[in-house]
């Protein structure tokens, strides 16, 4: 992991909802993405983001990717108060790297994971 003063580092285990929402992404996301769904059986959460996000970092395997950053899957959600979020699963080096939950209209920091049902592609929500 890359020093960053907007991650703070962790060791754990990826909990039950972060696993269940990553493997849905990458089943809907661009692409075959079925050698980074087996990672997730040996990921595990590395760093979370400074900002109160619910933003992670993995590593798989005890490895790191580095590098390039290439989105796997790109979805987004509206909050019940009407924010627009998005969330995005990225590899590194063919490694899983991490899910990325941000604010699209600035309205608020999305600090807890969204529900799966809510998701849709990036791009077919109108951010106000």
């Amino acid at each position: 992991m890359h020093a960053s003063p907007s991650l703070i580092p962790v060791d754990r285990a990826l909990s039950e909802q972060e696993r269940s929402l990553i493997e849905w992404l990458l089943l809907h996301g661009d692409g075959d993405n079925a050698a980074f769904v087996a990672q997730l059986n040996q990921s595990s959460v590395v760093a979370h983001c400074a900002c109160g996000c619910a933003s992670i970092d993995l590593a798989v395997a005890g490895k790191l990717g580095a590098g390039n950053m290439r989105v796997l899957a790109d979805f987004q959600w509206t909050t019940p108060e009407g924010h627009a979020c998005g969330a995005f699963v990225f590899e590194q080096d063919g490694l899983l790297a991490g899910l990325d939950l941000w604010s699209i209209d600035g309205g608020a920091v999305p600090s807890a994971l969204p529900a799966i049902e809510d998701l849709v592609p990036f791009g077919t929500l109108r951010a106000d």
